[in-house]
């Protein structure tokens, strides 16, 4: 007999509804923020995210067994007390396991030390695997009340409903904290009155476990560290530090540098000829003058229209309005840096009636934008610092033939394209070389800047210009500029293996999986046997058939968001909405199951069937016919349109299986499986992850045909 059964069905239904919105929104929190202040799991994809489903699933293995929610919120308190640091001690910064795991040469992790000890190596993973373990505890009293009222619920359409519903909500509550850029503090405390609230509905008086959870957000406030400004936009947290030098007995602002994720990203700096010239002694004016916002105009002094890609906080903008350019189209994906080089940068250009700012993706862009600019610029737009909103990097999709395809047919006939990037690997340099090439059918113009990084350039920097007709340095005027070139000139093979659409890892040498995160993915595995040995979830008989949905289901679901990215671009709106569409189609298919119960047992195997095979041969580009509202309906159901079939397949089974926590748990450790799997994108692609999707539901079915092929839905 259930423990609630004596609760009311209004009571159920906030339960259900409270644990849910918990869950997903707590995921997310956890994603970005230790993303954000522990940089190597910005770069491990999904890694928190599997380990989030995979306490849930635990939890509702247990859903008989007493709920502790003091527990939860006092692995979430040691978490948020190794994560924050709020002790400041440098020992014991976590960050540090981002330079103890850089030392796999075959995925290079920006500003790590490229080189490791055995021990630093394993103290990294020793650092990764409490983390997860940690995340795992945290999640598990959760996935016990989850399990726990299900399995008791009455009408299980419903209650799967009122499930999917919570985590839709929890989605678009933790997008509205991102939209306004509030801080963690305030996702923390978010967390501890969705803890509250599920106290009340589900009749626990547990109250010392909102009590600790509110401990957290003092916890995650004392280890901020202290900066001139920090914003957390809807991609990143950002820290602004002024550049302060003397000069003459005063103390002087030269410029700011913006971090991003606790890595130096970018800078704001004034290079106009009046501050320089005012200033004398103190900023090197031919070193300005070389520098590459100024050296890009060098290679085409005619410049009436020009596309900055990765505009930033307005270096490039400026020096754009510096040479007189008419129209400056500037993009750029993070609104606050936009707004910090509005309210930041001295030579104030998003002030400037020329220039045109565009908050988008770079790929987005290039698909709306018309023709011709006499210069396209990448500015430094390797985004090494990556999404913690997604834990993806924003360049995906940026650095491809065929991102580069589309810049080409924007260019005007005699315009030049320059790319400025900080290449860390000989091969990264390579490669871009190669794609520039092949595109447009010569060899670029190839010179790579020195070793020291000042407030002008970027250490080790590679600059490419290339354009319809091969941009020789002759063109150059200025003798400084010319000299500059020459000397740093390179020449590159450009053999390396080209980024595509469907191979987009521009940091990934060859296709194979890095061994960075072989070596995460097994100690996931060893925390997933040390969890299940500690609570005897091995003792426990997996149902297979609902774990290969869940594998199914969440392979599905990444490699969805994947895919939509070349539609709508990398943003993180598109990020929800596709997201979200995954879950209104879950919603419908429930609605679909109760309406026509006696739906014909074939119906959902043949759409999934046809949808997955839809996937896998139909190129995403018929869509780019579309624009709008009719482009984003379309491809949303398009894209979602297998997870409607196997929602109906799913719930079938679920109302008829007689455990269904049990169920439910094996579902979501396979989801864990099927986000790990993720990782053969970096040998097959992202296409042919459509056809593992495919086999997985293959198996799903053959491993359940009897309880499934039933004509009834309950």
């Amino acid at each position: 007999m259930d423990a609630g059964q004596d609760k009311s069905l209004p009571r159920r239904d906030a339960e259900i509804f409270l644990v849910s919105v918990l869950i997903l929104y707590l995921e997310l929190v956890l994603i970005r923020w230790i993303g954000t202040e522990v940089r190597l799991f910005a770069y491990l994809g999904n890694l928190i995210l599997v380990v989030c489903f995979f306490g849930v699933g635990i939890g509702c293995y247990l859903a008989a067994q007493p709920v502790s929610l003091l527990r939860m919120s006092l692995h979430l308190t040691v978490l948020a007390v190794l994560v924050a640091n709020p002790l400041h001690r440098d020992e014991l910064n976590l960050q540090h396991a981002t330079d103890w795991l850089a030392g796999f040469e075959d995925s290079p992790l920006w500003g790590g030390l490229f080189q490791s000890f055995r021990w630093q190596m394993g103290l990294g993973l020793l650092v990764v695997s409490a983390v997860l373990y940690l995340v795992v505890f945290t999640f598990q009293p959760a996935g016990q009340l989850l399990g726990r009222v299900l399995q008791g619920y009455p009408h299980v359409l419903r209650a799967y409903s009122v499930n999917i519903a919570g985590s839709l909500a929890g989605i678009w509550l933790f997008n509205a904290v991102s939209y306004w850029t509030l801080p963690p503090v305030v996702w923390f405390g978010l967390v501890a009155a969705l803890l509250a609230a599920l106290c009340w509905a589900a009749q626990e008086r547990q109250w010392w476990s909102v009590v600790l959870a509110v401990a957290v957000t003092g916890v995650v406030w004392v280890g901020e560290p202290s900066a001139l400004l920090t914003l957390w936009s809807p991609y990143q947290k950002l820290v602004v530090e002024p550049v302060v030098q003397e000069y003459r007995g005063e103390r002087l602002v030269l410029g700011y540098l913006i971090s991003a994720n606790r890595t130096t990203f970018q800078s704001v700096v004034n290079l106009s000829e009046a501050f320089l010239e005012s200033k004398p002694g103190l900023l090197d004016k031919a070193h300005a003058r070389l520098s590459h916002y100024n050296m890009a105009f060098g290679f085409q002094p005619r410049v009436r229209r020009a596309l900055i890609v990765g505009a930033g906080a307005g270096n490039n903008a400026a020096a754009a309005l510096r040479h007189g350019v008419e129209q400056v189209d500037c993009v750029e994906i993070d609104p606050d840096i936009y707004l910090l080089g509005k309210a930041l940068h001295p030579e104030r250009p998003y002030d400037s009636p020329h220039v045109r700012m565009f908050i988008n993706d770079a790929r987005a862009f290039f698909k709306q934008a018309t023709g011709a600019y006499d210069l396209i610029w990448f500015g430094l737009l390797d985004t090494h610092p990556g999404s913690s909103y997604n834990n993806r990097r924003l360049d995906h999709y940026v650095y491809t033939r065929e991102s580069f395809e589309e810049a080409r047919r924007l260019l005007a006939p005699d315009g030049v394209l320059v790319i400025n990037f900080a290449a860390r690997r000989e091969w990264i340099a390579d490669r871009l070389d190669g794609m520039l090439r092949e595109v447009f059918g010569h060899e670029p113009l190839a010179y790579l800047e020195g070793d020291e990084s000042s407030l002008y350039s970027v250490s080790g920097e590679l600059t490419l210009v290339t354009g319809h007709t091969p941009v020789q340095s002759t063109v150059i005027r200025d003798r400084a500029q010319f000299d500059f070139v020459e000397t740093h000139r390179v020449r590159l093979a450009g053999s390396a293996q080209p980024t595509t659409d469907d191979w987009p890892y521009l940091y990934l040498e060859h296709r194979k999986i890095p061994k960075l995160h072989l070596v995460t993915s097994l100690t996931v595995v060893v925390a997933v046997a040390v969890a299940g040995g500690r609570l005897s979830v091995t003792k426990l008989r997996m149902d297979w058939h609902f774990f290969a949905l869940g594998a199914a289901f969440l392979l599905l679901e990444v490699q969805t968001v994947s895919r939509a990215t070349l539609l709508f671009g990398m943003t993180w709106v598109v990020n929800a909405i596709v997201i979200s569409a995954v879950l209104l189609m879950i919603l419908l298919a429930n609605l679909t199951a109760d309406r026509w119960p006696r739906l014909p047992a074939w119906l959902p195997v043949a759409g999934l069937a046809v949808t997955v095979l839809g996937l896998a041969c139909v190129p995403l580009d018929s869509f780019n016919a579309l624009r709008g509202a009719p482009k984003v309906i379309a491809a949303s159901g398009f894209l979602t349109a297998p997870i409607f079939f196997s929602g109906l397949i799913f719930i079938r089974s679920f109302a008829a299986c007689a455990d269904r926590s049990r169920a439910l748990g094996s579902n979501l450790i396979g989801a864990l499986v099927g986000g790990l799997l993720e990782s053969l994108s970096f040998v097959t692609g992202i296409r042919a992850l459509v056809l593992l999707v495919g086999l997985l539901y293959a198996v799903a079915l053959w491993l359940r045909p009897g309880e499934y092929l039933q004509t009834r839905g309950e």
